[in-house]
């Protein structure tokens, strides 16, 4: 289906790890607004097995995601818990510091197509590092500055599972991504 429409992004901090014999735990999603652009990289490896001067069988295995979101908002708050910050509210500053330690988090977004259906996507396990930031002063052409967050995404130890994609159709006016994101991440 031809894509139209990219919205919704939400983000949930990891708070307690998944192990083989236990569900990790997260904190409630939080909405980053603006999502402009999403790039998902697949970092897949293949073996072929040969055998008798030709090719016998192969495998392909997906290893990881590496993952790009760029963003019109990216507030020093949201940051401070996407990198492992800290955060101080009453000063508003975000402090950086060598102790800090880059949490996991799940993150969900709703992309639209033609036919006003909307596919819900999650990913459970990965890191974003702080990436490059460039500023520019105002010139004779106006310029938006854009917030790049960049990630790999792994699969979970408890399940196996890396990310879920949903369809809803047009019909459905109840089912919202938030709801089915919670969903997914308390299960």
């Amino acid at each position: 289906m031809a894509d139209i429409g990219l919205k919704n992004l939400h983000y949930a901090k990891m708070t307690t790890e998944d192990t083989a014999a236990t569900a990790p735990v997260y904190g409630t999603p939080k909405r980053l607004v603006g999502i402009n652009s999403v790039e998902i990289d697949p970092e897949i490896e293949t073996a072929i097995l040969y055998g008798d001067n030709q090719a016998l069988a192969t495998i392909v295995k997906h290893k990881k995601n590496a993952i790009t979101l760029e963003v019109a908002d990216l507030p020093l708050e949201d940051q401070a818990v996407i990198y492992g910050r800290t955060y101080e509210t009453d000063t508003t500053t975000m402090f950086i510091n060598s102790a800090d330690t880059t949490p996991y988090l799940a993150f969900a977004y709703e992309k639209n197509n033609h036919k006003g259906e909307r596919n819900f996507y999650a990913f459970f396990k990965g890191k974003f590092s702080p990436s490059q930031e460039t500023s520019n002063t105002e010139g004779e052409s106006l310029e938006y500055g854009l917030h790049n967050l960049s990630g790999e995404f792994v699969f979970r130890v408890d399940n196996g599972m890396m990310c879920a994609v949903k369809l809803v159709n047009s019909s459905d006016t109840t089912t919202t991504l938030v709801s089915w994101f919670t969903s997914l991440i308390s299960a």
